[in-house]
């Protein structure tokens, strides 16, 4: 080997202790960079000449050209990062199923001293009271506004499960805005990365990565590595981002929580009007899913059938034995409560009766001061099948379906946790490892210094100095 291949040699090796440095010192410094993944000079022997087709006039013994520094590998694992999307998806689904489910029990406030449980308590005692007092004008205005605040708790109730819909419809609507835009911002990370003109993508991939597993968390997607480095984001088995194009997605369907058994709430594509998105997983399948119809396990609309039935059993149950009885006057009862037209039984429910005097209490014929059918009334509050079981069994149900949202949320987070724990044990940077290999390209930097030192004094010797005696 000549001089100046020895030369050649030493400088590659300068060159790649250099490189290792370099990369090295851009570990340290996004130590601390959400997403951000450790790499990795990539580094192979050069071979000797003769195996390089360069040597074939000569038969003597070549070593090695020194290295080549081939690249700057990103250590990712394509497994983890997978998992780590797949997880997420379930998270986001279950947490927002979850939640909504809390926020029904929050609204229902069962058990308390201001639920609907109870003021029916107080509406059976005031009954109970006009029973013992039959013809009281007392009792009677007192049994009317206790009907009165029933009637008001439930419509409440049913009020604010339809305004918690309209939240969550809201949010569904920003959540559909977010995924066209990371949608829009893969696509262009693709085109940089695809275009990258031979310089390192890593910390495009880095980012592009991030995006990936937002848009995993909100609907569940899975992604494709093509052959050029380019990314492509499946939703329900269709392209949301093809390459550097996207195919955007909308949000249809009612606007409001009783329209939704006629038109539920979907996800469509905005190219494909009336093509719905298939969603595996995510937020936004948590907010369709919480917001379907009660047949198809909507939490909000399950919530609202609840006040629903506890409205009709109420009006029908009191209606029946209130027709049977005769008021103070011996006049014959009407119907106690009322329904608004052309709204749900919860949101229409109406206190009928507007003064003491229509209060009936007393059978036929038992006589003007009989309180008989009062009395039966304020037992609807023990029957099996009354008001109160009615109430209870939904609110039963409800707090049932809750926990196990609730433990399956916790189960998939834990999940997710894990598998982010997972990649970072790989892929994050550790500062121990850096200050080793940070240690050993200073050796090497300092080792291929010194054989460029040694070859200088080499060729200075044989220049200036061959020939000249008694130096």
């Amino acid at each position: 080997m000549s001089s100046f291949a020895i030369l050649n040699t030493a400088f590659r090796g300068l060159s790649a202790a250099q490189a290792g440095i370099d990369v090295t010192g851009q570990n340290v410094a996004n130590v601390n960079t959400p997403g951000y993944t450790r790499q990795r000079v990539e580094q192979s022997a050069v071979a000797p000449l003769t195996e390089m087709g360069l040597g074939r006039m000569s038969r003597q013994v070549t070593n090695g050209q020194g290295v080549s520094v081939d690249g700057v590998a990103r250590l990712g694992d394509l497994f983890l990062e997978a998992r780590v999307r797949q997880t997420a998806s379930g998270d986001g689904y279950s947490s927002v199923r979850a939640a909504a489910y809390q926020a029904a029990e929050d609204i229902h406030g069962e058990p308390s001293d201001i639920g609907v449980a109870s003021a029916l308590q107080s509406f059976w005692g005031a009954w109970q009271d006009v029973a013992n007092s039959p013809g009281k004008d007392a009792q009677g205005w007192v049994v009317i506004e206790q009907a009165g605040a029933v009637a008001t708790q439930i419509a409440d109730g049913r009020s604010r499960v339809a305004a918690e819909w309209t939240q969550a419809r809201t949010s569904a609507s920003a959540r559909v805005e977010e995924v066209n835009t990371v949608a829009g911002q893969v696509a262009i990370l693709n085109d940089r990365i695809l275009n990258s003109d031979g310089g390192t993508a890593n910390e495009l991939v880095d980012q592009r990565n991030q995006l990936t597993d937002q848009l995993a968390r909100l609907t569940g997607a899975s992604t494709s590595t093509s052959p050029d480095g380019t990314v492509d984001v499946l939703v329900g088995g269709n392209l949301l981002v093809d390459g550097t194009r996207t195919n955007q997605v909308r949000l249809a369907g009612s606007t409001t929580l009783d329209g939704t058994q006629g038109d539920p709430v979907r996800l469509e594509w905005a190219h494909r009007a009336g093509s719905d998105v298939d969603l595996s997983g995510g937020e936004l399948a948590g907010y369709l899913s919480a917001m379907a119809p009660a047949s198809d396990g909507g939490v909000y609309a399950q919530a609202a059938a609840g006040y629903d039935a506890l409205a009709t059993t109420l009006a029908t149950t009191v209606n029946d034995l209130h027709a049977s009885a005769l008021t103070p006057s011996g006049d014959a009862g009407a119907d106690f409560f009322t329904f608004d037209p052309g709204v749900p039984a919860g949101a229409g429910l109406r206190v009928a009766v507007t003064t003491p005097g229509q209060v009936a209490a007393g059978a036929a014929g038992s006589g003007a001061l009989d309180g008989s059918v009062a009395d039966a009334i304020a037992g609807l509050g023990l029957d099996d099948d009354g008001p109160d079981a009615v109430w209870s069994a939904h609110v039963t149900q409800l707090a049932v379906r809750s926990g196990s949202a609730d433990y399956e949320a916790q189960i998939a987070s834990a999940a997710s946790s894990a598998a982010v724990y997972d990649l970072q044990s790989h892929s994050a940077v550790s500062l121990d490892e850096e200050t080793v290999n940070l240690m050993q390209y200073q050796h090497a930097y300092s080792g291929a210094a010194r054989v460029l030192t040694a070859v200088d004094e080499m060729l200075d010797q044989l220049i200036n100095r061959t020939g000249r005696v008694g130096l």
